[in-house]
């Protein structure tokens, strides 16, 4: 079984609570582009599993014990009781620590190859088991457990509801900068802010929503893009900041970091366009990719 395994973005990203366990409350919404890892799985021999990584990427992988193809596998096998070796080839695209959901995906889509390889029964006991697996495996894995492109996303990401749009013709030209954002610095060195700041920024994702239910040009949604992350990656990492005022200054009609970085993106109105942008960007050593936001 051979199967792509999608980046994503946040078009909105805001922190509106801290949960007494540490966790932050989010309201987001996701999107996943065509930026892929690739991912292939075999029954094999034995009671091992054994993953093999092809890194496309310039980055240094996580140990195997870490890499959450191998926990989501592990975690699959003693939750519904599968006895039977894997063999699991990865290709690796998605940069890590970019914001971008590589690992998640990789992590979502795995439970769900191997529900089918198994032949598991579809219902809603093994959907509501495979939920709390992804969940365990990290807030964004709930979303590669599911079809659809666009969601809004409550709790701490694994809050899930399906959006529609009426029409996504824009191209994410996603550009990382090199080096990874620590998420969970991000969020530790963030202030909640004031409850009234939160509810006009919720205001502002429910205008996003409508514009792009709509199907209303980005020259009237572009500037509602919001990250609340960004104001601490930006003071981390100024380059960050810089790459979106780069992306903007060059014709985007709307950039913004990703998840907690580093990378940003930006939309452009078309592929010939975001051509032209990523042909000045890669004359700044900076790894760049131009891809369409998945419908």
């Amino acid at each position: 079984m051979k199967v792509l395994s999608p980046a994503k973005i946040n078009l909105f990203l805001e922190i509106t609570g801290r949960r007494p366990d540490g966790y932050h409350e989010i309201a987001t919404l996701f999107a996943k582009v065509g930026l892929y890892d690739e991912l292939e799985f075999h029954v094999a021999q034995g009671s091992q599993v054994r993953l093999k990584i092809k890194n496309m990427t310039t980055d240094s992988l996580l140990p195997d014990s870490h890499n959450l193809v191998l926990r989501a596998a592990e975690a699959f096998r003693e939750a519904f009781g599968i006895r039977q070796g894997l063999a699991i080839g990865l290709i690796k695209r998605i940069p890590l620590g970019a914001g971008l959901g590589g690992g998640s995906s990789n992590a979502g889509i795995t439970l769900r190859c191997l529900s089918r390889l198994f032949k598991l029964p579809l219902n809603s006991k093994t959907h509501q088991k495979m939920k709390i697996l992804a969940t365990k495996l990290g807030a964004d894995v709930p979303l590669f457990l599911k079809e659809n492109s666009f969601y809004t996303g409550r709790g701490v990401g694994d809050l899930l509801e399906p959006f529609r749009v009426k029409k996504m013709p824009y191209w994410a030209l996603l550009v990382f900068p090199g080096f990874p954002s620590a998420t969970a610095e991000a969020y530790r060195r963030l202030k909640i802010p004031p409850r009234q700041v939160v509810l006009t920024s919720l205001s502002n994702l429910h205008k996003l929503k409508r514009n792009l239910l709509l199907g209303s040009s980005i020259l009237y949604w572009g500037n509602l893009l919001f990250n609340r992350l960004e104001e601490v990656v930006f003071s981390a990492h100024p380059v960050v900041h810089q790459i979106k005022d780069a992306l903007l200054s060059c014709g985007a009609p709307g950039a913004l970091m990703s998840g907690s970085g580093s990378s940003v993106f930006g939309l452009v109105r078309s592929r010939e366009e975001g051509e032209k942008i990523l042909h000045f960007i890669s004359t700044h050593d900076l790894r760049a990719f131009l891809v369409p936001i998945l419908t």
